[in-house]
C-alpha cells in the first residue's frame, strides 16, 4: 500500500529550525478506508478501499520526489512516520512488523539497510551490505523506514 507522508514545512520556526512533522502510520492508512478523497495531480480524485486483508502487508512511504518547481534533482521527505512493532490493526486483523528498509543520506546516493526480525528469538538485526548487527527494538521503532513488511499474527483462542 502506497502512503504519502505530509511534506516538511518550507519555512523555519521562531527558533530558526525546520520542524520535522510526525504522523502515525494508522493516520496514513486511513487513505484505504474508502472514505478519504485523494487528489492526484493531473489525474483527478480517487478513493481507495481495502476490502480483503492478506496474511502479509507491505506498506511503502513515498519519501523521494522530483522537484519540478525548482528544476533540480530529487528530494527526500524527512517526515517521521510512527508505527507499532506489534498489533497493527487493519480490517479486523492484527499485524506484526517483520522487516523494513531504510535509507540514510541524500536522495541521489546515501546508503540502504534492512532491519529484519528473527522469529525464533524475536530478535532484530540490521543488514547493510555484508554487515549484520543486533538492533534493539527501541531503535527499530524510531527508524526512518521507506517500506515495511507486516505479517498477520496468529489468532489467539
Amino acid at each position: 500500500l502506497g502512503l504519502a507522508p505530509p511534506p516538511a514545512p518550507l519555512f523555519r520556526d521562531a527558533m530558526e529550525k525546520n520542524i520535522i512533522p510526525q504522523v502515525p502510520l494508522l493516520t496514513l492508512l486511513k487513505k484505504y478506508e474508502g472514505e478519504k478523497i485523494t487528489e492526484i495531480v493531473g489525474k483527478g480524485r480517487k478513493k481507495y478501499e481495502v476490502t480483503r486483508v492478506p496474511d502479509h502487508l507491505i506498506v511503502w512511504a513515498k519519501r523521494f520526489t522530483t522537484n519540478a518547481i525548482r528544476h533540480y534533482g530529487r528530494e527526500k521527505n524527512p517526515t517521521i512516520v510512527t508505527f507499532p512493532l506489534r498489533g497493527l490493526p487493519v480490517l479486523g486483523k492484527k499485524f506484526d512488523l517483520v522487516a523494513m528498509g531504510c535509507h540514510e543520506g541524500k536522495p541521489e546516493g546515501g546508503t540502504h539497510r534492512a532491519i529484519l526480525l528473527h522469529h525464533a528469538g524475536r530478535e532484530w538485526y540490521q543488514v547493510e551490505d555484508l554487515s549484520v548487527t543486533d538492533v534493539r527494538p527501541e531503535t527499530v521503532a524510531i527508524a526512518e523506514a521507506y517500506f515495511q513488511i507486516y505479517s498477520a499474527t496468529a489468532v489467539s483462542k
